[in-house]
């Protein structure tokens, strides 16, 4: 191999790996229009300034968050048992099951009152309640 073949390999590993991080990155977003809200499959590795709710011992922590129109709420699991963040009419789903550390993100784009619950555990439930700025 010449030397500048073996030059060019790792400049083509490198694009490579950019280029799956943007593919990667644009499955992770998602927009709900009828509702204003966008919803972002978060990483626990991702630092965040939004208010968090931690999933932990079967519950939502906090259970009541009251936030702003336009604030992003990031779930994030610490259980050891899958969870998911459903909400009760539909407005929002972070999957079919968060893994320990998984997180989920939600950007509420309306004044209400929005109700959510695990769907593989119906007990634990929570409420964001969000108000005009």
């Amino acid at each position: 191999m010449t030397r500048s073949t073996q030059d060019s390999i790792p400049s083509l590993a490198q694009r490579l790996a950019l280029l799956c991080a943007a593919v990667a990155a644009a499955a992770a977003f998602s927009v709900d229009a009828a509702h204003g809200a966008t919803a972002v499959a978060a990483s626990a590795a991702q630092p965040s300034t939004s208010p968090e709710v931690t999933i932990s011992n079967f519950s939502f922590q906090p259970p009541l968050l009251t936030v702003k129109v336009g604030t992003r709420v990031t779930w994030t699991n610490r259980d050891t048992a899958p969870h998911t963040v459903t909400s009760t009419d539909k407005r929002f789903e972070s999957s079919s099951g968060m893994d320990t550390n998984d997180g989920y993100s939600y950007v509420f784009g309306k004044a209400g009152t929005y109700e959510y619950f695990c769907s593989l555990h119906p007990m634990m439930v929570g409420k964001i309640v969000v108000s005009e700025p």
